[in-house]
């Protein structure tokens, strides 16, 4: 067994900043209600199968990742400490990095090989299966073929190289390769985590489980507590989706900015916080915020650009559409998935699982040497511009399109066509021309032209999905439960992206939305203190 990886194995992506937080349920704990509260926050999208699938497989995992060495935090009696997060889970606390990198040595241990600093950038295909990967060494170009019987893609989501740590090179990458080599992406608009929100201004990293789950609370700019408006019962400590909408309406009826207020934590609340973010923690008292055991004035907060989960349609396995192909965590599709590490875990080890039979079963993989040969040369076409645009030129171009909150956010058809168009520019005009002077700026060059892939691969699935669910359109502000409980699936054909709706197979799953149209909650909420007016089936604004 082999991984890969472009930063370091335990040390990059968002696993190794995870906030300390891992959401773990128990046998002892309701799990019926579990399941039901994850279905309904999915948008009764959510796969419901796998759903069960991670309730019934998360403590099994978590005792292996203990005998494996991961930390977690314990009460002076031994006993594990579970303290509330989003929702109304427990969840377990572990110190920082500790987690990766004590699956990093046990990974070791158990003889897998790591190659470090190696950005894969393509599959390798044959005979309609994948037998393998292809890509560069970042610190030395050095261009290397993978032959593998399986593959398991498990490379994040993209992040739009945003402010947060750990964030930066989570850029679509592998969904990009991906999609190149034929797998159909899946329910692109539907991250049930659209977005999250962090410290403004200061580069203190994530952490909202542990915030909310000790009783921060958001405040508008006007001083008032405002998600109960919103969510009536679990108020701060609503799905991040529901948090980051919620405040996006603050801010559009001119009440910004946000402020998260810690301030009445006592000392014992804060401690936790200390021991599960001591990193954080760390900065926030450089920057003023947290002096001793207490925090000392409200902190204010944002919504990040939006997260993209563009992952690859998958079966309850984790089988991509492509024969070889596996993909775990936020490379899968949202539908799959249900909640953070805890689910990036399970789906991991169902994935590997059902991974070993397919290599048992599929033969000796063969190498398309034809293939090979035309990844290498379109590979390091950057490097031999002479003159061209810097990647950093795409990121930022990127990042106007996608970052405002009204956008992905709060969205609108005409706005989301704008965004569209200004993509599908980045991707004719300027992609093409990216110029790498060494191999750090090939990899630049790649992680810019993946973000304008994913960004056009979100847009589109986000204007083709006429309704408001996991996110607020303006021209669209209804639930439709009757025409909409459908996946969209996305595939490359040549030049064109081809589209398609897939029903959510109701008839198997045992939780059921009523079948009618609905106003969103939350467009609900804004119209009930007359925020909004809804005019011909469209909002206007009070």
């Amino acid at each position: 067994m082999l991984q890969v990886c472009k930063g370091n194995v335990g040390k990059s992506g968002c696993s190794a900043f995870a906030a300390g937080f891992f959401n773990v349920p128990l046998p002892t704990d309701d799990l019926d209600a579990m399941f039901k509260d994850m279905v309904r926050d999915g948008g009764y999208l959510r796969m419901q199968d796998r759903v069960q699938d991670h309730l019934e497989q998360a403590h099994l995992v978590m005792k292996d990742m203990m005998s494996y060495g991961v930390d977690f935090v314990r009460k002076d009696s031994g006993e594990l400490e579970r303290v509330p997060g989003w929702t109304r889970d427990l969840g377990l606390m572990f110190n920082g990095p500790n987690l990766m990198e004590a699956m990093r040595k046990a990974s070791l241990e158990k003889g897998v090989e790591q190659a470090n600093r190696v950005m894969v950038t393509d599959f390798l295909t044959h005979g309609g299966r994948v037998v393998g990967a292809a890509g560069f060494g970042v610190m030395n170009g050095e261009f290397h073929i993978f032959k593998a019987g399986v593959t398991i893609l498990a490379s994040g989501m993209c992040r739009y190289k945003s402010l947060p740590p750990g964030q930066r090179d989570t850029t679509g990458d592998g969904t990009v390769a991906a999609l190149r080599a034929g797998a159909t992406v899946c329910d692109t608009e539907s991250d049930f985590s659209l977005n999250n929100a962090f410290v403004a201004h200061w580069d203190i990293g994530p952490g909202m489980n542990m915030y909310v789950g000790q009783g921060g609370r958001l405040l508008n700019g006007l001083g008032e507590r405002f998600m109960e408006k919103y969510d009536p019962i679990r108020k701060d400590r609503a799905i991040a989706g529901m948090r980051c909408l919620a405040m996006g309406l603050e801010v559009r009826q001119g009440k910004g900015p946000i402020y998260m207020d810690l301030t009445h934590l006592d000392p014992e609340q804060v401690g936790r916080i200390k021991k599960a973010l001591p990193l954080a923690s760390l900065m926030h008292q450089r920057a003023g915020f947290l002096v001793g055991d207490r925090f000392v004035k409200p902190i204010e907060w944002m919504i990040t650009a939006p997260h993209a989960q563009v992952g690859l349609a998958v079966d309850r396995r984790f089988q991509s559409s492509l024969p070889g192909l596996f993909a775990c965590g936020e490379s899968a599709a949202a539908q799959a998935m249900t909640k953070s590490l805890g689910c990036a875990a399970t789906s991991g080890v169902t994935a590997g699982v059902a991974a070993a039979r397919y290599a048992q079963e599929a033969g000796e993989p063969q190498i398309d040497r034809a293939q090979v040969a035309e990844i290498r040369e379109r590979l390091y076409q950057p490097l031999q511009r002479k003159d061209g645009i810097e990647p950093d030129q795409v990121v930022l171009a990127v990042q106007e399109v996608v970052a405002p909150y009204t956008v992905l956010l709060i969205r609108h058809g005409e706005r989301m066509k704008k965004a569209i168009a200004e993509v599908e520019d980045i991707l004719k005009n300027q992609a093409p021309l990216l110029l790498a002077y060494d191999h750090h700026y090939l990899r630049m060059a790649i992680e810019a032209s993946s973000m304008a892939k994913i960004a056009e691969l979100q847009l589109k699935s986000a204007l083709f999905r006429t309704e408001s669910r996991v996110a607020l359109r303006e021209d669209y502000p209804y639930t439709d439960n009757v025409n909409w409980l459908k996946w969209i699936n996305m595939k490359q054909e040549g030049e064109d992206l081809k589209i398609s709706t897939e029903d959510v197979p109701m008839g198997r799953y045992r939780f059921h939305p009523e079948r009618s149209e609905h106003l969103h909650p939350l467009w609900q909420a804004a119209e009930n203190i007359g925020a909004i007016n809804i005019e011909k089936g469209a909002v206007s604004w009070a």
